[in-house]
């Protein structure tokens, strides 16, 4: 099976502590007692956690409903804007730097937190004076800049919901997400620098608008340079010029909509939104567990867009009062040392990234990390796809040993000095649930796992009858519900409780110590580069614009873990099939291989999505159909 090569890959037996851990480290039997108490009553747990936010009315029922109609804190309600930037206002931290944002070409900004308040506030105010109330839903479609960071600050602020959409996605999907949020305001940027190239980000948006049938605002943010508008266009210098009107903190309820994204399942995207008590009481917990603190300097390469951006970009580090840096640029221009330079340029001591990515540079030599001093790092922390071993074991030696030796660190011989941490997250769930914790329970690192449950989230292995095993490749499951509890959801996560636990449509193994190593989706969603992609997406995209039917499967793929195969009818429209899902639904979505076949065997094979083809090659393709 699939899963045991998946497994071979990342497998470990050797237990590391770190040196810059080992007074901080517990025993997994520490570790462990920790967990079941957490999870014996997980109500009481977590209402614990929640007395560290400030409620203006506090919750009457820690938690009401079966799931998934579980809510938390009700009766309760908070600003969610002042318990992310309002509540450092009487503090040293507000005058401390909140945003470093860098662009690709080498320019930067820097914004204090009393800066970005005072942004958000003249955002806030100007969407009240465009008409946009509590409950209205914003889009954006920007890469990283401080004024995209500060608009959804801003929704915060009056109660709009929010969708932050990755520019990765092309203008059919975001036409989706406008049309199914019935957005009020759309903001973007006019372009932006990729490899030196520009990409024109306001062309797709007007293709989106058009194709969703938008009649609302478009704010364009200048990112590039001048550019004429349309009727319905605004620049965002225009518009916050227009704020006049000093805009008080929304109060939410606690099932209030806070923000939402599409997430990818078997048969195309489709809205989560999270409520806004129990999303900032996990939020706030697991972002000081992971390690911030108010004194970090913090960069994460994941922008939001997807849940891990949203959650330790957005909300989790401006909570706590760290200093978050935003690149705005890609991961090898003008060279594969660009991240490395950043982290020593802006003496970075929290680094987020993802499996993909150190996969990438750890195949590019070491030369690129030791030519730059990290001695900044304190912990480095990865998530979205698995990390094999031997990557994780690159990424603690390079990037993790420094140049000054720490207890036992050897930095001549690579020897490693601070963690390098995986963890798990879902959008569904919001928030990491997996992963030794720098701040809080702290047990051995095991290569190549996403470590151990974290203490509040009932996490188990289950065979197909459910039943809890170990050492034996089953299913991720979540057997309680959580605070951050979707509050709209489609049929399909509803479908994943019917079970009474809640199925991640994950394949896992653990271990007798209760590590973890997740091994890719049982169905036929697609894990590539940390996307998690839809295959009915392409197809539903295809049938609509060409008239095409085609079956989407993904490969293994050495770099990207997965890539997208697609098999169409025959038909001259099968070449142009490519470059149609890159304008479509973005380069994100491209498939790596695109061949042909009768239209009776890709109806047959829609009962096989499941499968995973070992490799990309039309050989192993043609084997496929053979067997249909």
């Amino acid at each position: 099976m699939w899963t045991s090569s998946v497994l071979d890959r990342l497998y470990s037996k050797d237990l590391v502590t770190p040196p810059a851990l080992r007074w901080k480290t517990v025993s997994i039997e520490e570790y462990l007692r920790v967990y079941r108490e957490s999870i014996s009553d997980i109500y009481s747990f977590w209402e614990r956690e929640a007395r560290e936010l400030m409620w203006t009315k506090p919750w009457s029922t820690v938690a009401t409903g079966d799931p998934p109609r579980t809510k938390w804190f009700v009766g309760g309600a908070l600003s969610p804007y002042y318990n992310i930037i309002g509540k450092h206002r009487d503090s040293w931290v507000w005058f401390k730097i909140a945003v470093i944002w860098e662009g690709e070409e080498g320019d930067a900004k820097v914004v204090t937190y009393r800066e970005l308040d005072g942004l958000a506030s003249r955002i806030a105010g100007a969407l009240r004076a465009h008409g946009v109330k509590p409950g209205d839903w914003i889009v954006l479609y920007t890469p990283p800049v401080v004024e995209s960071l500060a608009v959804m600050l801003a929704s915060m602020k009056i109660g709009a919901p929010f969708e932050p959409v990755f520019t990765g996605f092309g203008y059919w999907e975001l036409a989706k997400r406008i049309n199914r949020r019935s957005a009020k305001v759309v903001f973007t940027v006019d372009a932006y620098y990729r490899r030196g190239r520009v990409v024109n980000t306001l062309e797709t948006v007007r293709k989106a608008a058009e194709y969703s049938g938008f009649k609302g605002e478009i704010v364009v943010i200048e990112r590039v340079g001048p550019t004429s508008l349309k009727n319905n266009e605004i620049l965002f210098s225009d518009f916050t010029r227009e704020s006049t009107v000093l805009v008080e903190d929304y109060i939410a309820e606690s099932s209030h909509p806070l923000f939402g994204l599409h997430s990818g399942y078997l048969d195309d995207y489709k809205p989560i939104t999270h409520p806004t008590g129990g999303f900032l009481v996990q939020v706030y917990a697991t972002s000081k567990w992971i390690g911030l603190r108010p004194r970090d300097t913090y960069f994460c390469t994941v922008w939001p867009g997807w849940i891990t951006g949203i959650s330790y970009v957005v909300f989790g580090p401006l909570m706590v009062g760290s200093t978050v840096v935003l690149y705005d640029g890609s991961i090898d221009y003008p060279s594969w040392d660009r991240w490395w330079s950043i982290i020593e340029d802006y003496a970075i001591t929290l680094f987020l990234t993802t499996s993909g990515a150190l996969r990438v540079l750890s195949r590019r030599g070491d030369n690129y990390v030791l030519s730059h001093n990290l001695n900044t790092l304190r912990a480095i922390l990865v998530t979205a796809e698995p990390l094999e071993a031997d990557v994780w074991w690159w990424t603690y030696r390079v990037v993790g040993t420094g140049r000054s030796p720490l207890i036992s660190s050897i930095p001549s011989e690579l020897s490693g000095r601070v963690p390098v941490v995986n963890m798990y997250i879902q959008s569904e769930i919001g928030t990491f649930i997996t992963g030794n914790l720098v701040n809080y329970t702290f047990p051995p690192l095991l290569p190549g796992s996403v470590g151990p449950p974290i203490p509040g989230f009932y996490v188990d292995v289950v065979d197909s009858s459910g039943n809890s095993i170990t050492e034996t490749i089953g299913e991720l499951i979540l057997r309680k519900p959580w605070p951050s509890m979707p509050i709209e959801y489609p049929e399909n996560y509803a479908e994943k409780w019917c079970s009474g636990f809640y199925r991640t449509g994950d394949y896992a193994y653990s271990t007798r110590e209760g590590y973890l190593y997740v091994l890719g989706r049982l169905d036929g969603v697609i894990k590539s580069s940390g996307y998690r992609l839809s295959p009915g997406s392409v197809e539903k995209a295809l049938r609509e614009v060409f008239g095409l039917e085609v079956i989407v499967f993904k490969c293994r793929d050495p770099l990207r873990f997965e890539s997208i195969i697609t098999i169409c009818t025959e038909n001259s429209k099968c070449s142009e099939v490519k470059q149609t899902v890159r304008v479509l639904l973005g380069p994100v979505v491209e498939p790596s291989i695109v061949t042909t076949a009768p239209l009776e065997l890709i109806l047959k094979l829609r009962n096989r999505r499941n499968i995973v083809l070992e490799e990309c090659n039309l050989d192993v393709i043609n084997r496929l159909l053979n067997t249909v």
